[in-house]
């Protein structure tokens, strides 16, 4: 009788053990309380936490049937629970734990900079500059009009992505387009452009986009996912660019050009899996959601260069009111970093994790700006472990407020907590990379919040409230979109007249010498100049911004 009253004591603590953990695991996944994850997974971590989960059932197990074999009738109840909590850790943990350890691993980067082999080509817009600027994107492809704001269907912007061709997409109207699931850029050879929108010009809500093929540019439009649409909160960005293991082809010669992203609840802006040859570039990445729906409930995340991506430039961009990430770059490669002005970070501004001493940074001319909801300490740019090389050079901040001091004033080591890093991370070169025409910090503190973003046809009410905090010092890290006045109301507006349908307006068409009664010449070159004429069109639309003429951009409404 006392076997089986110890059989029963430790089966009953053993199935408290478990069902503990699950309801732990389930607090976490149903985003009530997080323990699991924050603490649980560091301590004593995952090795005893899911050994536990998958031990412990199989013990009740056999507990049970020794329980059964002296006749007691809670053996029944043990060995049938143990058996359920068993199952249910091989098909909801076990099983994709095992899946993921048979998928194969990103390629790491190599432990010296690749070799740097220079651009050739045009520019894919006058002025581009920055890893993967010389793709053509849809150039000499055909033009596909979004003329409807719905998710799917003819006319959408949807449809416009998801055809396989080389492709212009413009807009014929203005306002918001609410996703009902991430935009997934599947298929190569695409420019989307912005700024052919009239009134407005183009908000994307609900969800954002995932590219995951090659040679994209995408022009002056506004990515804010927000959190309540229906994409998990843990996969929420507004832009992500995922390399080969994302897809058939992966990301790469892609440019990001005067985007405004926000309202992320993952990261804001990602690159994963490799992605590389990108340039992101005079855009505004804004007001991650911090205490938002995410799993890990605080994750306010601006940028992320991670998982072996490399050759990525990063220039003329605001980053504003994200809690951390800014930028994040994980695991390796070399990475351009110019000219950025960051705005009240919270509790870390540039991070840099550095697994496999494989990582080569260039921070040039940026400007660290501490505001109401920044943490003090941290140092500008930081890390905490690895072997990273760092060639900074005319960056200002909390900790280099004077041009004077030393370059490498601030850059911390162990999260700050030890203060600045040692001399042997840092490069006395820069490390090759394409020509990126630069200013001082000062300089770009003046010109970056004027000019970042979705500017053409108009900046809209959220950047100018971002652009209006960094100059005044006030704002800060939010939640939801909801505590800032929510979306902009975006004027549908009236499209020029195009009576081809090339893309271009009639009134331009004149101006330069086209025929809009002709809808094969967008593709021709008047000028010789390499760009077609559509593109020049497109140029031409992108140089105007807000003060854009009515026979540019239609009425504005």
């Amino acid at each position: 009788m006392r076997k089986s009253t110890r059989y029963f004591q430790t089966a009953l603590l053993l199935l408290g053990i478990t069902l503990l953990l699950w309801t732990t695991a389930l607090l976490f996944l149903l985003r009530i309380v997080n323990i699991f994850d924050a603490y649980l997974m560091k301590f004593p971590g995952p090795a005893v936490v899911f050994g536990a989960m998958l031990v412990c059932p199989l013990a009740v197990v056999y507990l049970g049937v020794k329980m059964i074999r002296t006749r007691q009738l809670a053996g029944w109840l043990f060995a049938g629970a143990g058996g359920l909590l068993f199952v249910c850790f091989a098909v909801v943990i076990g099983i994709p734990m095992f899946v993921s350890a048979m998928t194969p691993e990103t390629p790491k980067n190599p432990s010296t900079p690749r070799s740097f082999e220079p651009q050739v080509g045009l520019p894919v817009f006058p002025g581009a500059e920055g890893f993967g600027t010389r793709t053509v994107a849809g150039r000499g492809g055909k033009v596909i009009a979004v003329t409807s704001p719905a998710d799917d269907g003819p006319g959408t912007l949807r449809a416009a992505v998801n055809d396989p061709s080389a492709r212009i997409i413009v807009f014929r109207l203005g306002g918001t387009i609410e996703l009902k699931s991430e935009l997934q850029i599947n298929h190569p050879f695409v420019t989307i452009a912005g700024q052919t929108a009239p009134g407005g010009g183009i908000c994307i809500k609900g969800a954002g986009i995932t590219i995951i093929t090659h040679d994209v540019l995408i022009r002056h439009l506004r990515v804010r996912p927000g959190n309540k649409g229906p994409v998990d909160a843990d996969i929420n960005d507004a832009v992500s660019m995922l390399g080969q293991r994302g897809g058939p082809d992966g990301a790469y010669n892609v440019v990001l050009d005067h985007i405004s992203a926000s309202w992320g609840e993952d990261e804001t802006v990602s690159t994963w899996y490799g992605a590389h040859d990108i340039t992101i570039s005079w855009s505004i990445i804004s007001e991650a959601l911090n205490r938002s729906r995410h799993r890990k409930k605080t994750h306010s995340a601006g940028l992320l260069i991670g998982d072996s991506s490399y050759n990525v430039s990063v220039h003329h961009n605001l980053l504003a009111h994200n809690d951390f990430r800014n930028p994040l770059i994980s695991e390796g490669g070399t990475h351009d970093i110019v000219n950025n002005v960051i705005y009240n970070w919270g509790v870390l501004p540039a991070e840099i994790t550095d697994y496999g001493s494989n990582t080569f940074l260039n921070f040039v001319g940026n400007y660290f700006i501490a505001g109401p909801s920044t943490n003090r300490g941290p140092y500008e740019i930081l890390f905490a472990e690895g072997n990273p090389r760092i060639y900074v050079q005319g960056n200002l901040g909390p900790h280099r407020p004077d041009p004077n001091m030393d370059e490498w004033n601030l850059v911390g080591f162990g999260w700050g907590e030890k203060g600045v890093a040692p001399q042997a991370y840092r490069s006395l070169s820069r490390y090759a990379a394409p020509h990126i025409s630069s200013q001082s910090a000062a300089e770009a503190m003046e010109i970056v919040p004027a000019r970042a973003g979705a500017t053409a046809p108009q900046r809209d009410a959220v950047d100018r409230r971002v652009v209006a905090d960094v100059k005044n010092g006030t704002g800060s890290i939010i939640d939801s979109p909801d505590e800032v006045g929510g979306y902009a109301k975006l004027a549908g507006g009236t499209p020029p007249a195009d009576s081809d349908h090339d893309g271009m307006s009639d009134e331009w068409e004149r101006q330069i010498g086209l025929d809009p009664q002709n809808p094969s010449d967008g593709n021709g070159d008047l000028d010789a100049d390499g760009y077609t004429n559509i593109e020049e069109y497109l140029h031409f639309l992108s140089s105007q911004g807000r003060s854009g003429s009515s026979f540019a951009h239609g009425s504005q409404d």
